[in-house]
């Protein structure tokens, strides 16, 4: 390895440079990480009322008890005229063309409503609201005519409330799934579909005031949940919204976006403008959520142009989804230990800044609470302890530093990368080093403009360059340094020889691999993808293509070692060869074997595959994320990482197939320690311990495998001369 790295020391230099480069990055990178370890927690309003009605006590006690386990914060929802009818509130809102079909009303209606029903409907698009009470038609009417169109809105008063038309259109019609009729040999005959709703019943009225006084009592603060829709989104609209929140004394922390569009986005440019001042002036921080796949966040119109307007003043948020809070009694646990583990997951490992809580329900119940507070605050204790042991604590979730990676550090990464993909070229083709240093100095011109022109974009192709090629950089080291120690150490010599050499071997693949994931890491470690603005999209190609640049060297260097080959390289004749071989039936069951733990192993990385990890799995990696400060991955310490020493014992040995399938399975750790890094949401300091705690395992293991392998082969040489005798 000496001789060859001298011979190409110009680019183990520049790799070098690329990864002082890429440190650089990460220790930039993890002060930003250091400077915010808060977590925040907000309990959604609605689902504590339907928990408190379903126990011994009501919302104000529960909200007291809440508050006394830390959680200050209450997420209340505005109200519109679907959330008022479903509610108990003396509300009553149809469209007018079913009330038109309903005689019995019609014979009850004043007088004076018909007539106005009769004046203003000129289509079946408008909707008829009656209020109960004076207070609550007093709220609709002054919300419709703030935030909607006035001339559109029609009022009568009665003695106990009245009566509220509002004009809709067609845009505002919802209908339902297409409908078929059939005759008696189920035969459709007509297809149709029936206007169920209008998008009048959800625009956001504003919040109840009962309900916000409720929350103050209990000593708690109102964390508004303000949605807005396209065409009912203007400046009248976002000014009526803040003005709302001022009068009822409403001060939020966060600004909570899951909606359709932001309020004011179909404004003038100034719009977004608009909300960014306010935000800046009130001290709220925008709270983003993610996506139920874990992936990425939910993303309403003008959010990227509000997050800017605001230079990043915005935390991730992470809403417990109805599948989690039935994670009560789960994976065989006695109580809450699963949903427990969801948040803090979300916490550590995804740069989640805010719990957006729901209560725990029976599992796989759709309607039960769970209502014995001690399960609440067991919970809650519990997380914050396993939280301190990683310096978080429960407070006012602060927004990141928009920290962005420097021109010159991509810049030196990228030659870094293009070096070692360079050096994977040259290991395969017979190519001299001055068409290298030309292709060399052509990337470098064009990897310069591609940062200048398009920083992102450039920035995850820089990174998917640099997984790639450090991947199959860790192979060539691999397989070189097992054919060095193949010529020095002889076929019979003793397990404590080779297990040194296997050590070596997989400790060396090691910090390559870990400069690959830095260097990886580094050209996307903004703050766009520390948020998950931006998502990083190469990590199945990093994943692959180091296995097949393995396949192909592995067998280049097998018939050199063991056939006629002369050189290591691909030659014309070798290309003749493959084509022309004939494919034997064993071959192509090892493919589909191998095959088939392809598709797995591809498939089970990441959250947006059918595949599901085993509950028995599940169970081990909590158990080791309780014990562990970082959980390590199970692949790595279990399977790959002790391959490798497997690897060059079958290589020693003159094991072809094992070694062949034991270096594929290597090969997968340390592409493994790669993806670890990719993620780039998850703190650096988490990577770096799991890494660790990884390879001190992966060792211990594989000197046990290569022992009980070693015997195992034993015993069948023993067989194999006995019964040959």
């Amino acid at each position: 390895m000496k001789a060859y790295i001298k011979r190409n020391r110009i680019f183990f230099i520049l790799i070098a440079l690329a990864v002082i480069a890429a440190l650089v990055v990460t220790a930039q990178r993890m002060i930003v990480e250091k400077s915010d370890r808060t977590v925040d927690i907000v309990l959604d309003y609605k689902e504590a009322e339907l928990m408190a009605e379903q126990s011994n006590h009501d919302l104000s006690w529960w909200l007291k008890e809440f508050a006394g386990m830390g959680i200050t914060k209450v997420g209340l929802n505005e109200e519109s005229l679907k959330s008022l009818t479903e509610s108990e509130e003396p509300v009553k809102a149809e469209l007018v063309s079913e009330l038109r079909k309903d005689t019995y009303w019609l014979s009850q209606a004043p007088e004076e409503v018909l007539e106005m029903i009769d004046e203003n409907v000129k289509d079946d698009f408008d909707v008829m609201v009656i209020a109960e009470s004076e207070e609550m038609f007093s709220f609709i009417k002054r919300a419709f005519e703030k935030r909607y169109d006035p001339k559109k809105v029609h009022t009568l008063k009665s003695d106990t409330g009245g009566y509220i038309l509002i004009d809709g259109s067609v845009e505002d019609a919802l209908y339902g799934s297409t409908e078929v009729i059939a005759n008696s040999e189920s035969v459709g005959f007509e297809q149709f579909q029936q206007m169920k709703s209008s998008r009048i019943m959800y625009l956001n009225l504003g919040m109840l005031p009962e309900k916000v006084k409720t929350i103050q009592a209990a000593g708690c603060s109102v964390e508004p949940r303000t949605s807005a829709y396209e065409d009912w989104n203007n400046k009248r609209f976002f000014n009526d919204v803040t003005a709302q929140y001022k009068k009822l004394g409403v001060e939020p922390d966060y600004w909570i976006m899951a909606n359709k569009v932001i309020p004011a986005y179909d404004e003038e440019d100034d719009g977004i403008r608009m909300l960014a001042d306010y935000l800046d002036a009130n001290g709220i921080t925008i709270g983003i959520v993610e996506n139920t796949n874990q992936r990425a966040n939910i993303d309403p119109d003008g959010l990227e142009d509000l997050i800017q307007a605001t230079d990043y003043n915005v935390v991730r948020v992470f809403t417990v989804w109805p599948y989690i809070q039935f994670r009560y009694k789960y994976y065989g646990y006695d109580s809450y230990q699963e949903i427990e583990n969801s948040l803090f997951r979300a916490i550590v490992e995804r740069n989640i800044k805010i719990i957006y809580y729901k209560p725990m329900k029976e599992k796989d119940d759709n309607y039960t609470y769970i209502t014995d507070v001690k399960e609440y605050r067991e919970s809650f204790a519990s997380l914050e302890k396993r939280l301190a042991r990683h310096g978080i604590s429960i407070g006012k979730a602060s927004p990141s530093k928009p920290y962005q990676v420097p021109f010159w550090a991509k810049l030196l990464i990228a030659i870094g990368a293009g070096c070692a993909a360079l050096l994977c070229l040259k290991q395969i083709l017979p190519i001299r080093n001055k068409w290298l240093y030309i292709l060399l100095v052509l990337g470098i011109v064009g990897a310069a403009g591609a940062i200048k022109i398009a920083p992102n974009l450039a920035g995850q192709l820089i990174s998917m360059g640099a997984s790639i090629s450090m991947g199959c950089l860790a192979v060539i080291w691999m397989i070189r340094r097992t054919v060095e120690d193949k010529k020095t150490v002889r076929s019979d010599s003793g397990l404590a020889i080779i297990l040194t050499k296997g050590i070596r071997t997989l400790l060396g693949g090691l910090v390559i691999a870990l400069a690959g994931a830095i260097m990886t890491a580094g050209p996307i470690s903004s703050i766009n993808f520390m948020l998950e603005l931006d998502i990083y999209r190469g990590v199945k190609f990093a994943q692959l293509l180091p296995l097949a640049f393995f396949a192909l060297m592995f067998c280049l260097y097998a018939f050199w070692l063991w056939g006629n080959k002369k050189k290591t390289t691909l030659e014309i004749q070798d290309v003749k060869w493959a084509l022309n071989y004939n494919i034997k039936v064993w071959v192509i069951g090892v493919v589909g074997i191998l095959g088939a733990f392809g598709y797995v192993y591809l498939a089970r990385t990441g959250h947006e595959t059918g595949l599901d990890v085993s509950t028995m799995e599940l169970l081990a990696r909590n158990f080791l994320e309780e014990i562990l400060y970082a959980r390590p991955r199970t692949k790595e310490f279990l399977i790959a990482f002790p391959a490798v020493m497997l690897f060059v014992y079958s290589m020693v040995r003159n094991q072809k197939i094992c070694a062949f399938i034991f270096g594929l399975a290597g090969v997968i750790g340390f592409t493994s320690v790669i993806n670890t890094f990719m993620h780039i949401r998850t703190p650096m300091e988490l990577g770096f311990s799991r890494t660790a705690y990884s390879i001190v395992f992966g060792v211990v293991l594989g000197v046990l495998y290569v022992v009980v392998f070693d015997v195992i082969c034993r015993l069948f040489r023993k067989w194999g001369a006995r019964y040959n005798a």
